[in-house]
Order: C-alpha cells, then sequence, then structure tokens
C-alpha cells in the first residue's frame, strides 16, 4: 500500500467517533497518546549556532543568546486495533524544522500484520531502526538525556523510513532475541536543500538478557544531498577537473555504517554505550563515533554523566596550479560536512509528576580543529574550540 493510502486509511479511522467506540463488551480499537517537551537552551558561542538537528536553520548561540526550538516539540499519536492481526499507527510531531516553521509532520504512519506469534511485517513509514533509542528519540520522557548525544545521533540523522520491514522475535533459553529488516526510502528537507536517500536497506538484532540489553545493525543507502552552497563548487570542479567532480558529486553517494550498543539496567542505576561507523563517499567521510553514559536513580532524581566524541578521515586534496581557492574550498567543504567534535554532559532528571520529568543539563564542548563539529549556521570568523550549553527541559507524556 502506497504511504499516502495508508496514511489515510489509519487517519480517517483514527478520526471517527463511531468506530473509536468500539463498544461496551470489548475493548476500544483506538488508542491515542501524546507527548513533548518545553525547553530552553544557551550557548557562549556567538558565531555559531547549537540545534538539536541538521534539519534546524538556527538555534542557541549566534542567533539567540536562550533559544526555545532546540529541543521543544509536540506530538501525538493514535494506534488502531482491527484485528488480531492487522494493527496500525500514525504519529505526527511538531518541532522547529528547516524552514523556521513547526508545522506538524507524519512521522509513522504504518500498517502491521502478525503472521505468527513471532513474525510480523510492517508497510508505510516506519521508524528508521539505526540506533538504541531510535524508537524514542522523539519522546524525550523516555530518555534520561534531554536529548540523545549528537555525536552518535547525527550520523543517523533521518529518523524515519518509506518502505517496508519484518521482526521476527525468539527466545533461547533466558535470552530474548529480535531480528529486524528493513528496506525504503527517505526524504527529508534541509535549511539550504534536500536529502534523499534510495533505496536503503538494513539489517539489526537485539538481545536482552534481564538486565543487559546488546544490539548491533547495518545500514547500507545511495544518498543524495541537494544543497545550494555546493553546487558552485561541484560546477568549478567539473571545468577544472571531470574526476575530482565525479569522485565529489552529490548524487548516488554510497553510505553505509555499522553499529553497536549495550546498556545495563538493573533498576537503581544504568549505563549504555553506543558506537557507529559510518563508510562516506564524495563529501561525506568516513566517520567513527561513540558514547558512554551512566546515571544512579535517588528516588524521583536521577543525576546522569555522558561522554561522547565523533572523528572523521578527512583527506586533503592536492592544490591543482591555478585553482588554488577552488581547491581550498572544496578541502573546507570536507571539514564543513563531516564535523569533529567531542562532549562532556552533566545532568539532573527530577520525576516530579508520574507523568513528566525536569531535566538539566550541561555540556561541555570541544570542536575539532578547521570544524564547526555539530554547531551549524557558523560566521565566517568561526574559530574552534570550547562551547558551553545549557538545557533546560520539561518532558512530558499524555
Amino acid at each position: 500500500m502506497h504511504l499516502r493510502s495508508t496514511a489515510v486509511v489509519l487517519a480517517i479511522a483514527a478520526l471517527c467517533p463511531v468506530a473509536a467506540q468500539a463498544g461496551e463488551t470489548g475493548p476500544s480499537m483506538f488508542s491515542f497518546s501524546g507527548f513533548g517537551t518545553l525547553g530552553a537552551v544557551h550557548s557562549d558561542e556567538k558565531k555559531a549556532d547549537y540545534v538539536g538537528s541538521v534539519f534546524q536553520p538556527n538555534g542557541a548561540g549566534r542567533t539567540r543568546s536562550v533559544d526555545y526550538g532546540v529541543d521543544s516539540k509536540l506530538g501525538a499519536q493514535v494506534n488502531a486495533r482491527f484485528t488480531d492481526k492487522l494493527s496500525g499507527v500514525v504519529q505526527v510531531i511538531a518541532q522547529h524544522q528547516y524552514d523556521n516553521s513547526s508545522s506538524p509532520r507524519v512521522e509513522w504512519a504504518n500498517l502491521k500484520y502478525q503472521l505468527t506469534p513471532e513474525f510480523s511485517a510492517r508497510v508505510g513509514r516506519i521508524v528508521m531502526p539505526t540506533l538504541m533509542v531510535s524508537d524514542s528519540r522523539m519522546v524525550g520522557y523516555a530518555n534520561h538525556w534531554v536529548r540523545p548525544p549528537q555525536e552518535v545521533y547525527t550520523v543517523a540523522a533521518i529518523t524515519s523510513n518509506d518502505g517496508i520491514d519484518a521482526t521476527y522475535r525468539s527466545q533461547i533459553g533466558s535470552a530474548n532475541n529480535t531480528l529486524n529488516a528493513f528496506y525504503g526510502t527517505s526524504t527529508a528537507r534541509l535549511p539550504s536543500g534536500s536529502a534523499e536517500s534510495d533505496p536503503s536497506w538494513g539489517v539489526n538484532n537485539t538481545v536482552q538478557i534481564g538486565s543487559l540489553t546488546l544490539r548491533a545493525g547495518i545500514v547500507q543507502t545511495k544518498l543524495t544531498l541537494d544543497v545550494a552552497q555546493m553546487n558552485p563548487l561541484i560546477a568549478g570542479l567539473a571545468m577544472v577537473s571531470p574526476a575530482l567532480a565525479q569522485k565529489y558529486k552529490l548524487d548516488g553517494m554510497s553510505v553505509g555504517s555499522t553499529t553497536l550498543g549495550a546498556m545495563y539496567d538493573p533498576g537503581d542505576w544504568f549505563v549504555m554505550a553506543e558506537f557507529a561507523a559510518l563508510r562516506g563517499d564524495g563529501l561525506m567521510a568516513d566517520s567513527r563515533a561513540w558514547y558512554a553514559s551512566g546515571g544512579y536513580r535517588f528516588g524521583a532524581f536521577t543525576p546522569y554523566v555522558t561522554y561522547a566524541q565523533v572523528k572523521a578521515s578527512i583527506e586533503a586534496e592536492p592544490v591543482i596550479p591555478g585553482a588554488e581557492a577552488l581547491i581550498g574550498g572544496l578541502n573546507a567543504a570536507k571539514h564543513l560536512m563531516n564535523g569533529v567534535q567531542n562532549s562532556f554532559s552533566l545532568g539532573m532528571r527530577w520525576d516530579f509528576m508520574p507523568s513528566a520529568a525536569l531535566k538539566l543539563q550541561y555540556d561541555r564542548l570541544d570542536i575539532g580543529t578547521n570544524s564547526s563539529g555539530r554547531l551549524t549556521n557558523a560566521a565566517p570568523d568561526f574559530q574552534p574550540g570550547k562551547v558551553n550549553v545549557v538545557s533546560v527541559a520539561v518532558d512530558f507524556v499524555f
């Protein structure tokens, strides 16, 4: 079924007041839930912006000393259960986007069929299952951080996939195993263009043994970028060196990633870590990113600490006589496209209500040489260095 058809079917069903009251003798066919974040972020870097994702054009720092759009969002989800085997979900999220609006967008819209107790398949717009908290990265209340570590989670910036997936669950002794495979396409709007993956496929496996969760996954895609400020660079390369223009073309780049994750959470305390290796193409360099995080729960309070790092293997192109400025621009673009940084974070979560949590987080960023890291909207005279970021957020579910 085409994605739009899937979304329309589920949306109409969700809004139908007669069907939603499935009867006094049985459970409702439809259920509604929501989530949101009210956040404020301050950055002391005045020549670049701290943002929540690569899709935000500006944020805290250069544009505004305190920004309320970095983390703030509102989401709503409708789950439908049509039969014992057929179900569906629609999730809509409003947050700061590429065009400085907060227009709602459909994050998920899919139908699921449970072929056997162990095997299920979905079609439509599905979560891109790249990392450990991919399913819940938008739901701040579900995570201890204000936001997942950007060093790792911007490697998997696209969060949904239009296509199909299949999941097989099994139990081996005390271990619960979940194997998932997906195939599809994704399109996302950037502040200065767009990103499209066509096609994407991946396989991931999660094993849970008591308090221990282990995860591994691979993703492969053909990525096409339409970035306005890069087009003159590619055109200039075509005039000077067709071979370089072909090497750094922005369409059909073969990009893949391998991810590993682990979490141990016995209740009172937790530790978790993830590693992501990106195999780049064109202007996308090979990158390595990881983080480690842990915390302790004292009743309603959870202090936590996180260290994260991303590095990129950037090799400068040798200067071509007569085209020094062009090659210099190419090398600068490679650093711009592959941000390098590490961060140290301290935070506190306070669950002051059964369905709401207040979080305070301090991030100390160290931006790599010739890079703007995960910052954006950098001024021409931006200089890499230390950046201090303070975030306050109230996460809630309903």
